[in-house]
């Protein structure tokens, strides 16, 4: 238990909660209508260790439920539609998104956020998907074409 004392700062360590940030400033290209994985190849913050740059996910090494949000960004191409999904373990974990293709001129970057609860050893990925009739490249905007994020949030 901790003692709180008078210029004691609030942190991740102090609560418990682990929290990490990893990202990817590559530009794959992604077959059309194959969800593929997109390697996340850094990681900003990570308080608990759970960033796995050589698998490019994230591993859980505190059970508990995290907020997980995630975000990628596709180059611009007005054909078909685009989706994205946070994955737990290889199977969909209802964190994820979808539009149809924007108009010339806008790279359209997808976002979702939700609620995922992790046991040791459970990992997050995550995979996109569009169909606009060939391949599609992501796009790095502000430096980045996608993240992924988790904090721990409670038991």
């Amino acid at each position: 238990m901790t003692h709180w004392q008078s210029g004691m700062s609030l942190t991740s360590a102090r609560l418990g909660g682990a929290t990490c940030v990893m990202t990817t400033t590559s530009t794959p290209s992604i077959p059309t209508a194959a969800y593929t994985k997109v390697l996340l190849t850094a990681a900003s913050e990570d308080t608990d260790s759970m960033a796995d740059v050589v698998n490019g996910r994230m591993v859980a090494q505190t059970a508990g439920l995290y907020r997980v949000a995630a975000a990628v960004a596709f180059a611009l191409q007005a054909t078909g539609s685009r989706a994205f999904a946070v994955y737990r373990n290889g199977s969909s974990a209802r964190v994820g998104a979808a539009i149809p293709a924007t108009p010339s001129g806008i790279s359209p970057r997808l976002s979702a956020s939700g609620l995922i609860r992790l046991s040791v050893g459970d990992y997050l990925e995550i995979f996109v998907w569009q169909n606009s009739g060939g391949s599609l490249a992501l796009y790095s905007q502000f430096g980045v074409s996608a993240f992924l994020e988790a904090e721990w949030v409670s038991q």
